[in-house]
C-alpha cells in the first residue's frame, strides 16, 4: 500500500486569512479526508453544517443531558477555517473526521484526574517567559487570545485577571509578538498573517514558526492538552492505517508540531486507557458577534468580527472603501453629517496611517482612527455606533427547525413562529395589547419563559390607565439562552408543562407566603392553569401557619393585581378569591400590634408595606375588607405606643380616603404636636402625614396653621436639630408645591395686623422664614 499524502495546516480560529489559505490550500492539495480540530462526539451534527438554511455565526451546544451544566459551546463564523473546511468537503466530495477528545470523555474528568494544576503551569511557564524575553522586549502584554488555542468554550467566563493580562502560558504567539516589538500578540498576527489571505504556503511557515517556538519555551502542558493532542494522535494514526491517499489535518497552530503518527505511540495508548465516559447530545444554536468577541469574555473569541467578515468576502484591494462607505451610510441614518467625501478623505487617511506605522495595508485600527478623525470630527463618541455594528456586529445566526433538538426547543421555536417573535441579537421593543388574542399569547410566552429562568424578554413598567390592558418588553435573545431552553427540557417537553412543572416545584419549596403569592400571581400572568390548584393550595397552608403580619402585608398586593386584572387576560381568579377573603380579616387583626413599639428604620420597612396593601385593598373594592382596613388604620393611629412615622402616616391614609373628616385630622395633627409629645415622635409623625405630598398643607389652611404653630413655638436649639428630620418630610414634594407653601407662609408674615388684635412680634417671626426656606428647599 502506497504511503498517505500527509498535509498539516495549523489555522487560527475564526481567522479570515487563515480561511482563505486554508480554502487555497485545499483546492491545490485535494485531500480525500479532512480531519479537524473538534470535539468526536459532534461528528454528527457537524455533518449538518452544509444545510442551506444553517447560517453562521452558530455554535454546536455539546452537553450532558443528566447534568446540563456541564456543556460547551464550539461557535463557527462565515470566515472560520473549520466551517470552511466542513463546505469544501462538501462541494468535493471529501470525508470529514472530527479528531479531538470527545466531549463525553472531558466532562468526566476531575479536577484531580488532570494531574498538575494549571496555576502550577502558569508559573512555570511564565518564569521561562521572563527569563527569554527580560532583556530582549518589553514586559508589558496587552489583551489577547493565543490564536492555536482551542476554539470551544467552556459554560463559564474568564475572570478579570486573565482577560485583562494574558501570559505567554495561555498565548505563546505573545512571545514572538514581543520579539518583534508588539503588546498586543493579536494584532501581530493579525499585521503579518491575516493580511496575506490566500497563499497555500503560508501554513509551512506557520510549522516552522511553532515549531521552533515550541523548541524554545518548553512550557509544560496541562494533562488536558496531553490527552487531547493524544487523541488526535491516534485518530490520525487510525485514518491513515484505513488506506486514504491524501490526508488533510486543520488544527489550531499551535498542536500541528506535534501531531505526527510516529510520535509518543506507546504513551498515547496508556494515557488514553481507561477513561471514564459520560453521556453527551449535540445540537445546533444560534450564536453572535458580540459573543464571538473579545467584549464577550470569551478567550476563543476575535476582536473585530463584522471587521474580520468583510475581509473575509470582499477582494483585499476594496475592503477598506466597503467598509468607510458603510461607516459614512450608518453616520448618515443617524442624522450625522457624512458624505461621500468624508469616505473618500477616511481611506486616503487609513493608508497614510498604515504607512508611517510601516503597514502593507491598513487594518482595523487605521480605519477607526481615520474614522474618528474624519468622520467624528476628534471624537469617538459619534463613532460608537460604528465599532459596534461594523467592528464588533450585530448578526445573529439561524438554525432550521429540522435539525436535531430536544422536544422543549422544538416547541419553543414553533411558537416563536406561529406568534411571529423572532429572536434578535438586538434590544427591541414589544407593546402588547392584551385586549387582541395573539399579544395576548405573546404576554403569555414569555411569561412562561421568565418562569424557567429563560429572561428573553424584560417586562417594563406601564403607567396610567393604560396598564390594566398592555404590557410592555425588551427582548433581547443571547446564545446562552439555547443552554437555559436544554435545561428547562427536564421540566416537560413543552413550554407550558415545563413552565407548569417548575412552578410547582418552587411552589413547593418556598417557605413564606410572599413568595408563593407571587409566584401565583406569575403563573395566573403566564395563563399556568395545570399549575394554579397546586399553588393555591400550598398558599392556605402557609397562610394558615403563618402569623408575622408584614408576611400578609407582603402577601396581599401580587394577589390584589390578580383579581383585579383577572378578566383582562381572562384567567379564573374564584380560587385566589377565597384566599384574600381569609387573608384580609387576619392581615386587619394584627396590623395595630405590629405597629406598636418599633424604632424609625424598622417602621420604615413596615411602612412601605403597609402603603402598598393599602393600594391593594382599594384595588379589591370590596366594601367589607375596606371597612376592616380603615378600622385597623385608626387603631394604628389611636394606640400611644405605634411609631410616629407609622402613626402619621394613618392618619394621612385615612383623610386620603375620606374616612376622617378635616376638622378631625386637625385634632389628631395638634395632639400630635403637642408640647407634651417628644419631638422625635412629632417630626417622625409629620414625615409619615406629608409623606409624598404637600397638597395636605395647600388646601386645608389649619392643618397649615397647627404646623405654622408647632414650628414657630420650637426653641432655637430644638428646630436646629430637627431641620435635618423635617426636611425628609418634604423631599418628595414636587417644585409647585413647595413655591405655594412658601407664598403662603410669606403671605402670613407680610399680612397687617389690626390694631384691636394681639401685638405680634414681627422681628422675631421673620426669623423663621430662612428657617423655613432651607426646609422647604426653595
Amino acid at each position: 500500500m502506497p504511503t498517505p499524502d500527509l498535509r498539516l495546516f495549523g489555522i487560527r480560529h475564526h481567522g479570515p486569512g487563515s480561511a482563505a489559505s486554508l480554502v487555497a490550500a485545499l483546492d491545490a492539495f485535494r485531500p480525500d479526508i479532512v480531519l479537524l480540530e473538534c470535539p468526536a462526539d459532534a461528528e454528527a451534527a457537524l455533518a449538518t453544517a452544509t444545510h442551506p438554511e444553517l447560517r453562521p455565526p452558530v455554535a454546536l451546544l455539546v452537553y450532558n443531558p443528566k447534568q446540563q451544566g456541564q456543556a460547551s459551546f464550539l461557535p463557527f463564523a462565515e470566515f472560520s477555517p473549520e466551517w470552511q473546511a466542513v463546505q469544501w468537503c462538501a462541494r468535493n466530495g471529501a470525508h470529514v473526521r472530527c479528531m479531538d477528545l470527545p466531549m463525553n470523555l472531558r466532562f468526566a474528568f476531575s479536577k484531580e484526574e488532570l494531574g498538575m494544576k494549571n496555576e502550577e503551569l502558569l508559573l512555570q511557564t511564565d518564569l521561562l517567559a521572563i527569563e527569554a524575553t527580560e532583556t530582549e522586549a518589553p514586559t508589558e502584554t496587552g489583551a489577547a487570545a493565543e490564536p492555536d488555542s482551542s476554539f470551544f468554550i467552556p459554560n463559564s467566563s474568564l475572570s478579570e485577571a486573565e482577560r485583562e493580562a494574558p501570559s505567554v502560558a495561555s498565548d505563546p504567539v505573545a512571545y514572538i509578538a514581543r520579539l518583534a516589538g508588539y503588546t498586543d500578540s493579536e494584532q501581530w498576527w493579525e499585521t503579518h498573517l491575516e493580511h496575506a489571505p490566500g497563499h497555500a504556503d503560508t501554513f509551512a511557515v506557520v510549522l516552522d514558526m511553532m515549531t521552533a517556538l515550541r523548541e524554545e519555551l518548553r512550557r509544560p502542558e496541562t494533562e488536558e492538552t496531553l490527552l487531547r493532542e493524544a487523541f488526535m494522535r491516534e485518530t490520525l494514526r487510525a485514518t491513515l492505517a484505513q488506506g486514504y491517499p491524501r490526508v488533510a489535518v486543520v488544527c489550531g497552530a499551535w498542536h500541528a508540531p506535534v501531531l505526527q503518527p510516529d510520535l509518543f505511540k506507546k504513551e498515547d495508548k496508556a494515557r488514553l486507557k481507561g477513561l471514564k465516559k459520560v453521556p453527551t447530545e449535540t445540537t445546533w444554536i444560534p450564536w453572535t458577534y458580540e459573543r464571538l468577541s473579545f467584549s464577550s469574555g470569551y478567550g476563543a473569541g476575535v476582536l473585530s468580527p463584522a471587521w474580520y467578515e468583510l475581509l473575509f468576502a470582499q477582494p483585499r484591494a476594496e475592503v477598506l472603501t466597503h467598509w468607510m462607505v458603510r461607516a459614512t451610510r450608518l453616520l448618515r441614518g443617524q442624522d450625522v453629517d457624512a458624505s461621500s467625501a468624508h469616505a473618500i478623505e477616511g481611506v486616503r487617511l487609513a493608508a497614510a496611517l498604515a504607512a508611517v506605522r510601516g503597514l502593507a495595508l491598513p487594518g482595523i485600527d487605521e480605519l477607526q482612527e481615520a474614522a474618528v478623525a474624519i468622520l467624528g470630527g476628534g471624537y469617538a463618541e459619534p463613532l460608537e455606533l460604528v465599532h459596534k455594528e461594523l467592528v464588533i456586529g450585530v448578526k445573529l445566526g439561524e438554525v432550521p427547525a429540522g435539525l436535531p433538538a430536544t422536544p422543549l426547543q422544538q416547541d419553543l421555536a414553533q411558537q416563536q413562529k406561529t406568534l411571529r417573535l423572532k429572536p434578535e441579537a438586538l434590544a427591541k421593543p414589544l407593546d402588547l395589547d392584551l385586549r387582541q388574542p395573539a399579544q395576548l399569547d405573546r404576554s403569555h410566552l414569555l411569561h412562561r419563559l421568565r418562569l424557567l429562568d429563560i429572561n428573553w424578554g424584560e417586562p417594563e413598567e406601564v403607567a396610567g390607565k393604560s396598564g390594566t390592558f398592555h404590557e410592555i418588553w425588551t427582548l433581547e435573545w443571547e446564545p446562552e439562552m439555547a443552554l437555559a431552553v436544554i435545561e428547562a427540557g427536564r421540566w416537560g417537553n413543552t413550554v407550558l408543562a415545563a413552565a407548569a412543572a417548575r412552578a410547582t416545584a418552587r411552589a413547593a419549596e418556598a417557605t413564606s407566603l410572599e413568595a408563593v403569592s407571587t409566584l401565583l400571581e406569575d403563573a395566573l400572568r403566564a395563563d399556568l392553569g395545570p399549575a394554579i390548584p397546586a399553588l393555591v393550595a400550598r398558599l392556605e397552608t402557609i397562610g394558615a401557619d403563618t402569623r408575622d403580619v408584614t408576611h400578609l402585608l407582603a402577601a396581599l398586593p401580587p394577589l390584589a393585581q390578580v383579581l383585579r386584572y383577572g378578566n383582562v387576560r381572562r384567567t379564573d381568579t374564584a380560587q385566589v378569591t377565597q384566599v384574600v377573603h381569609q387573608l384580609v380579616p387576619r392581615l386587619c387583626i394584627g396590623l395595630p400590634a405590629a405597629c406598636a413599639g418599633l424604632d424609625y428604620d424598622a417602621a420604615k420597612v413596615l411602612l412601605e408595606r403597609i402603603e402598598a396593601t393599602h393600594q391593594a385593598i382599594r384595588l379589591l373594592q370590596n366594601d367589607a375588607h375596606e371597612a376592616d382596613w380603615y378600622a385597623a388604620l385608626a387603631a394604628v393611629q389611636r394606640n400611644a405606643a405605634t411609631n410616629g412615622l407609622l402613626a402619621g402616616t394613618a392618619a394621612r391614609l385615612l383623610f386620603d380616603a375620606q374616612q376622617a373628616s378635616a376638622e378631625a385630622t386637625a385634632t389628631v395633627l395638634g395632639l400630635a404636636l403637642a408640647p407634651a409629645q417628644p419631638t422625635d415622635y412629632a417630626t417622625a409623625w409629620i414625615e409619615g402625614f406629608l409623606r409624598g405630598s404637600g397638597l395636605l398643607l395647600i388646601h386645608h389652611r389649619e392643618l397649615f396653621d397647627l404646623l405654622d404653630t408647632w414650628l414657630s413655638e420650637l426653641q432655637e436649639e430644638t428646630f436646629r436639630e430637627i431641620v435635618p428630620l423635617l426636611r425628609r418630610a418634604f423631599t418628595d414634594f414636587s417644585l409647585p408645591e413647595r413655591r405655594q407653601i412658601m407664598e403662603i407662609a410669606s403671605a402670613d408674615a407680610a399680612a397687617p395686623v389690626a390694631a384691636s388684635e394681639v401685638d405680634f412680634d414681627w422681628e422675631r417671626g421673620a426669623r423663621v422664614l430662612p428657617g423655613l426656606r432651607e426646609l422647604l428647599g426653595v
